[in-house]
């Protein structure tokens, strides 16, 4: 995801810095050789990391590069008390915003993702042109609310996903047609989402657009603290986690379809 951001950002004539783990080239960009270069007198700092403990790792490595005044925007999901975690790990004199992003790798592309902010409205608008170049800007409220409205959605979304791979196993142990079954669904309020698996029942699970493991991790961060009343998406991250300890966790998220279709 970070790298055709930071391409769109280049594009846009955006002075860009870029670092990431596995030294990377990006035409019109400088690459620096740490995090705290690539900070060092930056007004943004952009971070789009798998995890919360990579997140905390690059922003304590960033510390000695950061300036005051500098808006820090996260834009990982890694949950709301992580984002409290980062606050707290951040000088007091760097601003920080949480704008995980609804969408893939095809949609970062294009411009076309939802960012979906959380923290002081003031700091928002001032980093909302910048984060317009990624899609659609969305703020919800104070610090910590664009990951928790994240999690919210991706927890819903990918446990429809879920009950769609199971219904079709259960299909297939009653010996019916799948293609009758996604027809059929078409009628329904899950015709949508019957839509977007039903090319990985005939033609396979495409390219990794986001991987399956991403998904279990981000089920686990929904079902953590009040989302003890996420009995759905809990059963749904077991799913995902069977999925990626049977080795499809750096597919893509769509191959739950398959790693059920294979359970006994």
């Amino acid at each position: 995801m970070g790298s055709p951001m930071a391409r769109r950002l280049v594009a846009a004539g955006q002075k860009v810095t870029v670092w990431n783990r596995t030294r990377k080239e990006l035409d019109g960009a400088a690459v620096a050789d740490s995090p705290a270069e690539a900070v060092a007198g930056a007004p943004i700092v952009i971070s789009m990391l798998a995890d919360p403990a990579a997140v905390a790792e690059v922003v304590e490595a960033a510390k000695p590069g950061l300036s005051a005044g500098t808006i820090w925007v996260e834009m990982s999901t890694i949950g709301p008390d992580a984002v409290a975690e980062v606050r707290a790990q951040l000088p007091d004199d760097v601003r920080l915003v949480d704008a995980p992003v609804l969408g893939t790798v095809g949609p970062a592309t294009e411009g076309k993702l939802r960012v979906i902010a959380g923290g002081d409205a003031a700091d928002v608008e001032r980093v909302r042109d910048v984060l317009g170049v990624f899609g659609v800007v969305h703020h919800y409220g104070e610090l910590g609310s664009g990951a928790k409205m994240k999690l919210a959605v991706m927890a819903g979304q990918l446990s429809v996903q879920v009950l769609l791979a199971e219904n079709l196993a259960y299909v297939r142990r009653l010996g019916l047609s799948a293609d009758d079954y996604f027809d059929l669904l078409d009628a329904t309020l899950l015709g949508a989402a019957g839509e977007r698996l039903r090319p990985v029942v005939e033609e396979g699970v495409p390219e990794t657009r986001f991987k399956l493991a991403l998904a279990a991790k981000d089920l686990t961060l929904a079902t953590e603290g009040p989302g003890e009343v996420q009995t759905l998406a809990a059963a749904a991250r077991d799913r995902y986690a069977q999925a990626a300890e049977a080795g499809h966790g750096e597919g893509d998220v769509t191959g739950i379809v398959p790693a059920l279709l294979e359970l006994p």
